[in-house]
C-alpha cells in the first residue's frame, strides 16, 4: 500500500475549490479554473510515484482498476442527473444524455469538441456535465501511461525520456495550434494539448522520490509557501487568454510541480498546513464534491433563475446541497458499509427529489400562475391610483402592443407614440439578444440600424460603435446599448463606450440572466447612468426579472409575448429622445363637422338639463 502525502490531500482540496469558486464565480475568481492543472500534476506524481514502488508490473492490469475506482460515483452522479433531467429539463434531456454516457465511457472531452460546445459559450445552459471534460482527459492521460509503462517496463531512464518526448510535443502544440482555432474550446479540451501537464507531474514523481528531491525538505518550508501564494494569487487574477495558452499554463504547471517537489515529504511547515483537517476533509471528498458541484450549481441557477434573491444567497443555499451529495457519494462508494447503504441511498435519493422538482412541481406552477395574476393586478391598481391618464389610442396597434399595454402600463405606446418612433432614427448595438430582436425592435423603430451579434461583450462595445457612422445620425439620434450578458466588465471600458458616443444621447439595458454577474453589470449600467445627464439606463431588469414565463430555457432569451415586450420597452425607454408627431392642420370641412357635433352635444346637455 502507498503511503498517503497528507499535504497533497490539501493540495487537491485547493484546486478543488478553486475550481468550484470559478464556477460559481467565473468574473471573480478569474483563474479558479487552473485547480484542474494541479489535478492533473497530481496524477501524474502519485502515479509516478506508485510505479516506483510496485513490485508487479502490470499496466493495464493497473488501468483496468483506476477505471473500476472512479466510474461507479461517475455512473451514480450521471444516473441521478439524467433522472433530473428527464423530470425537469426534457428540451436539453438528449444532450445531458448523450454528454453523461461520454463521460462514462472516459471521452467526454472529444464529444464536446465534436458536438460544438465551446466551453466559453454556456450561458444559460442546462449542461451538467460539462465539467467532466477534465476527468474524461485524467482517464486518457491514465492510458497512455499504461503504453509507456509497458512499452518501457522498469526502466527509469527510458520512462523520464519517453515522458519528456510525449510531454514536450504536448507542450508545443497548445501555442501552435492557439492561431488556427476561433474558439480555445479544442485546445482547452485536448487531451493532446493539456496531456503535458500530467507528464510534468509525472516527471516531478521521479524526481521526489527517485532523484534530488528523495531527501528531506524541511529547509523547503518558506519557498513552499511562496510557492503556495503564487498559485493561489493564480486563482484569482489568472484570467484565460492568449497568455494562458503561449506558455501561461505551461509556467504554471512548472510552479505546481515544485510546490510538489517541495511538499511531498509531509517534512515542513508549508506542508503540515495543508495536512490541517479542513483540507484534509475536502481533500479526500474532492471527487466526489467535483462530480455534483456543477450540476447542483446548475439546477440551483434554474430554479431561482428570477427569483430576486442574490446571486450570493442562492450560492449559500445550495452549498449545504452540494456537501450532502459529496458526503453521501461518498460514503455509499469510499466507506462501503452494508448497514448503512440503505439510509445513505434513501437520504440521496429524498435530497435529488427535493433538488429536482423544488422549482418545477406542478403545486409551485400553480403558485407562480397566481402570483402572475395578483401581479397584473398590482400594477392595474397602480396605474388606477394615478392621476387620470389621458385615454390610451392603441386601437389599431396589434394586439401584442395591446396586451403588454395592459400587462405593463408602465411601459404602454399609443399610436401617437408609434407613430413618433417611426421617425426616429438611431443605431442600437448589443449581443445576441439585440440579434434575436433585430426583427421584432424594427416594427417599432424602422428607422434604427441594429447591429447584434451572439458572443459579444462590452469590452468590445467601443470596436463596434467606431465601426458605424455616427455622423450618418442626427444629432439628438439616441445611441442604445445592450452589452453586458456575456461577461462582467471593467467600469473604464464603459466610460470609454460612452465617451465614443459623442453629443448623443445614451441608453443603456441592464440585464435579465442566470448568471453570477448579473447584480455587477447591472449596478455599473446604474451607475453610469446617475453619473449623466446625457445617459439613461432602460430597466428591463425591473419588468422582466420574476417573469420566467417569458423566456426560453436559459432565461435570458425571450419567447411569446417576450418578443414583443423587449422591443416595447426599449421604444418607452427611449421617448424622452423622439419627437412628437404634429398634427396634421384640419380642413375646413372636418372645422365644420366639429362644429356641428359640438353644437349637438350643447343642445343635448340642454335638453337633459330641462328634463
Amino acid at each position: 500500500m502507498h503511503k498517503e502525502i497528507k499535504s497533497f490531500t490539501g493540495l487537491r482540496a485547493l484546486a478543488l475549490w478553486g475550481v468550484i469558486l470559478y464556477h460559481l464565480y467565473p468574473h471573480k475568481i478569474v483563474g479558479g479554473y487552473l485547480g484542474v492543472v494541479m489535478f492533473f500534476l497530481l496524477s501524474g506524481y502519485l502515479l509516478m510515484s506508485q510505479h516506483l514502488s510496485e513490485k508487479n508490473h502490470a499496466p493495464f492490469k493497473k488501468l483496468a482498476k483506476q477505471y473500476k475506482k472512479l466510474t461507479p460515483p461517475l455512473v451514480f452522479v450521471v444516473a441521478v442527473v439524467v433522472f433530473v433531467a428527464a423530470l425537469a429539463f426534457q428540451g436539453e434531456f438528449r444532450d445531458v444524455a448523450a454528454s453523461g454516457i461520454s463521460a462514462v465511457f472516459g471521452v467526454n472531452n472529444w464529444q464536446q469538441i465534436l458536438r460544438g460546445f465551446s466551453y466559453f459559450d454556456l450561458h444559460g445552459k442546462f449542461l451538467p456535465f460539462t465539467h467532466f471534460w477534465a476527468l474524461s482527459a485524467q482517464l486518457q492521460f491514465y492510458l497512455i501511461w499504461a503504453v509507456l509503462r509497458q512499452f518501457c517496463g522498469k526502466n527509469r531512464g527510458k520512462l523520464a525520456l519517453s515522458l519528456a518526448v510525449t510531454g514536450g510535443i504536448s507542450l508545443l502544440l497548445m501555442p501552435v495550434m492557439t492561431p488556427f482555432t476561433q474558439d480555445a474550446t479544442r485546445i482547452y479540451y485536448g487531451t493532446d494539448t493539456r496531456y503535458f501537464a500530467f507528464a510534468i507531474g509525472a516527471l516531478a514523481g521521479l524526481m521526489g522520490e527517485k532523484g534530488s528531491f528523495k531527501g528531506s525538505q524541511k529547509a523547503k518550508g518558506m519557498p513552499a509557501a511562496v510557492l503556495l501564494g503564487l498559485m493561489l494569487l493564480s486563482f484569482v487574477f489568472f484570467a484565460e487568454g492568449r497568455f494562458l495558452y503561449y506558455g501561461g499554463m505551461a509556467l504554471f504547471s512548472l510552479m505546481g510541480a515544485a510546490l510538489l517537489l517541495y511538499t511531498a515529504k509531509d517534512d515542513n511547515a508549508t506542508a503540515k498546513a495543508l495536512s490541517g483537517p479542513v483540507l484534509r476533509y475536502f481533500g479526500t471528498r474532492s471527487y466526489e464534491l467535483y462530480l455534483w458541484q456543477y450540476p447542483v450549481m446548475l439546477v440551483f441557477q434554474q430554479a431561482f433563475s428570477h427569483s430576486e434573491l442574490s446571486y450570493f444567497a442562492v450560492v449559500l443555499i445550495q452549498m449545504p446541497a452540494l456537501f450532502i451529495l459529496g458526503e453521501v457519494t461518498y460514503r455509499l462508494f469510499k466507506r462501503p458499509a452494508k448497514k448503512r447503504v440503505l439510509t445513505v441511498s434513501a437520504a440521496a435519493l429524498a435530497l435529488i427529489t427535493l433538488i429536482g422538482t423544488f422549482a418545477f412541481s406542478p403545486k409551485r406552477m400553480a403558485a407562480k400562475e397566481k402570483a402572475e395574476a395578483k401581479k397584473i393586478e398590482a400594477r392595474e391598481k397602480e396605474a388606477a391610483k394615478a392621476k387620470e391618464p389621458e385615454p390610451l389610442d392603441d386601437e389599431n396597434l396589434s394586439d401584442e402592443i395591446k396586451e403588454i399595454n395592459r400587462r405593463w402600463p408602465a411601459v404602454a405606446l399609443g399610436e401617437k407614440d408609434v407613430n413618433a418612433l417611426a421617425e426616429r432614427d438611431g443605431l442600437m448595438i448589443g449581443d445576441s439578444l439585440t440579434e434575436m430582436e433585430a426583427e421584432y425592435i424594427k416594427m417599432l423603430l424602422p428607422k434604427f440600424t441594429i447591429d447584434g451579434k451572439k458572443n459579444r461583450q462590452m469590452v468590445t462595445g467601443k470596436e463596434i460603435l467606431e465601426s458605424h457612422d455616427l455622423s450618418a445620425l442626427a444629432e439628438d439620434a439616441p445611441i442604445v446599448i445592450q452589452l453586458g450578458t456575456n461577461y462582467d466588465f471593467n467600469t473604464k471600458v464603459l466610460d470609454d463606450l460612452i465617451v465614443a458616443t459623442g453629443e448623443h444621447p445614451v441608453y443603456l439595458i441592464n440585464t435579465v440572466m442566470p448568471d453570477p454577474w448579473e447584480g455587477a453589470v447591472n449596478e455599473k449600467l446604474a451607475n453610469a447612468a446617475k453619473a449623466s445627464k446625457r445617459v439613461h439606463l432602460i430597466d428591463w431588469y425591473k419588468i422582466a426579472k420574476e417573469e420566467d414565463e417569458l423566456f426560453i430555457s436559459d432565461h435570458t432569451h425571450p419567447k411569446n409575448l417576450g418578443l414583443y415586450l423587449f422591443p416595447q420597452v426599449v421604444a418607452k425607454g427611449i421617448m424622452p429622445s423622439v419627437k412628437p408627431v404634429k398634427a396634421k392642420p384640419k380642413t375646413e370641412a372636418e372645422n365644420s363637422d366639429k362644429a356641428t357635433n359640438e353644437n349637438k352635444t350643447e343642445s343635448n346637455r340642454e335638453k337633459k338639463a330641462e328634463e
